[in-house]
């Protein structure tokens, strides 16, 4: 799923240099201007293009979520030399004003330029990039350290700042950014750059056409995890688990860490009798596929939820701050009916640590869970006060306290509703797309052996088809979602914008639903396969009707 619903288009960013003038440990500078006189005037914290700056670069560096090495500081300089660079003697990233100018000269889309350039050097940092500079200077004599120089060397570093910078930038939710090509020609023109291939540098036009190239790598990893998270979304875990795992690979953050664990929970949650599961968990997505499932399998899901556990704490060490991996880990032992720890999780590393570092949806999510503890030990006049304080703001504390107090609880479709009446995105059923199977080779990617995912971007201006084959288990998943800015209903007349409330009077309640920090994915099985996805304040961002398939 498009988390945050972007797409971006990221560029090359320079290659490192090497001048007799800097030759400090593992600097790595955007470029180096000929003939440049340094300065260390520097723009104060109190201008408004510091605070800029420092707001995209603080965004960066929350969803790379790494805070395992003290994160660098920030530098605005008064100087026209290396247009931004990771320096590690100073363990700083500087970003000089003219490169600040130019990424400001892209008027609404200056915030993702400015994000591209500070992200290319905070990958460097994480990617410890630097330690070969500092080799090579040690080791000029050696073999090793004149190929470690090469351009060839450069141009694979600098390309993979690319492409992972621009993943961060994804992450980060910047919006629309496809003007790559077009910054690296406006900073040569104000840095009055060679433009032809030099020395250490090559020329303007292969950098542009490397950053069309790590672009369009960057895309395919961002429509890996977007899949990912839609096959979380419809209860398929063991793909979803494989496609997270393929991100994991090439890129570590605290999310795909705990999304991991939200897999194997839900996951293991597939295994429990519907008696063990009365109450919904925050990270619950499927209560009715028990009966699928040898529910006597306890070996097997307890080894999930242990694996999970690992997972939850995997993203805590990258970032001891993050409340929704506490919060998972305390769903997981509870499901271990290890209720103490749950509580400690839930009540004390959860709930204050949401508090503290501002996640409101992870703390009210935590009160639910306690909740649900207070149900579990049989203490409902503390759960039923729990569920009641919590329900104004959260559809699942409602939900788990008509559960407690016995009432039928009806989902999907409502009395009222045209049931046969098909869905349709930009004029588009999902079945007859199915049939079709027209997809864009170009764009397909092997995760495993058995595993596969296949796209289509140009289904229809407005909607992107998105499809997982299972050769193991003969599953075909295909998932059509609608933009970002979709201008489109449902075929019960939904649009984006809507609120939840208009989503259950046409649809009914959700038979299923994933609990994000941010807002929350309702998902319908029955008559209508769909899904919609929710912001924090209850409004549909987006929605997809998806259709599984077995041969």
């Amino acid at each position: 799923m498009r988390s945050r619903f972007v797409n971006f288009l990221v560029f090359s960013l320079g290659m490192t240099s090497l001048c007799a003038q800097d030759r400090s440990f593992a600097t790595l500078p955007l470029a180096q201007k000929p003939n440049a006189i340094r300065s260390s005037v520097t723009l104060g914290k109190e201008t408004p293009q510091y605070k800029k700056a420092v707001s995209v670069y603080n965004r960066l560096v929350q969803a790379r979520g790494d805070f395992r090495y003290p994160v660098p500081s920030l530098a605005l300089l008064k100087e026209e030399n290396r247009m931004a660079v990771m320096d590690y003697d100073k363990h700083e990233i500087i970003i000089e004003e003219k490169a600040f100018d130019v990424c400001s000269s892209f008027g609404n889309q200056s915030d993702a330029a400015l994000a591209m350039l500070l992200a290319h050097e905070l990958t460097h940092y994480y990617e410890k990039h630097g330690w070969r500079k500092g080799f090579v200077e040690n080791n000029m004599d050696l073999d090793i350290g004149l190929r470690l120089d090469s351009l060839a060397d450069k141009a694979a570093k600098e390309t993979e700042a690319d492409y992972l910078g621009g993943f961060l930038v994804y992450s980060a939710g910047f919006g629309l950014f496809d003007k790559g090509p077009d910054v690296l020609a406006k900073l040569y023109q104000a840095y009055n750059m060679p433009v032809g291939r030099t020395e250490k540098y090559p020329s303007l036009s292969d950098r542009q056409s490397m950053s069309r190239r790590s672009a369009e790598k960057m895309a395919q990893l961002t429509e890996v995890y977007d899949m990912a998270n839609l096959l979380t979304a419809i209860g398929n875990y063991t793909d979803a688990y494989a496609f997270y795992y393929y991100i994991l690979m090439v890129y570590q953050s605290r999310e795909i860490y705990n999304n991991l664990g939200v897999t194997a929970v839900l996951d293991a949650m597939q295994y429990f009798g519907p008696a063990e599961l009365k109450y919904r968990l925050p990270v619950e997505l499927d209560l009715t596929s028990t009966a699928t499932r040898d529910i006597l399998a306890a070996p097997n899901r307890d080894s999930l939820l242990r694996q999970a556990l690992l997972h939850f704490d995997a993203a805590v060490s990258l970032d001891p701050n993050y409340a929704p991996a506490y919060l998972n880990k305390a769903c997981a032992y509870a499901l271990l009916k290890d209720y103490n720890r749950a509580r400690f999780y839930a009540g004390v590393e959860a709930r204050q640590t949401a508090m503290k570092h501002n996640y409101p949806k992870t703390a009210l999510d935590a009160d639910v869970l306690i909740g649900i503890l207070d149900a579990l030990e049989g203490q409902e006049t503390k759960a039923q006060a729990a569920f009641k304080a919590a329900a104004a703001g959260s559809p699942l504390a409602a939900h788990n306290l008509r559960i407690l107090l016995g009432e039928t609880i009806e989902t999907e479709t409502p009395d009222n509703a045209e049931p046969d009446k098909p869905e349709r995105i930009d004029e588009k059923a999902l079945a007859r797309v199915a049939e079709e199977g027209n997809v864009d080779d170009s764009k397909t990617i092997a995760l495993t052996g058995q595993l596969y995912f296949y796209q289509n971007p140009k289904l229809g201006p407005n909607s992107r088809l998105f499809i997982s084959e299972n050769n193991l288990t003969k599953t075909t998943t295909y998932l059509h979602l609608t933009s970002a800015g979709y201008p489109g209903k449902t075929a019960r007349q939904i649009g984006l914008g809507a609120d939840r409330a208009a989503i259950v009077d046409a649809y009914g309640r959700p038979g299923h639903a994933v609990e994000t920090p941010r807002g929350e994915i309702m998902v319908y099985k029955k008559n209508k396969k769909m899904i919609f996805i929710l912001n924090a304040a209850g409004k549909l961002e987006r929605w997809g009707n998806y259709l599984e398939l077995t041969q």
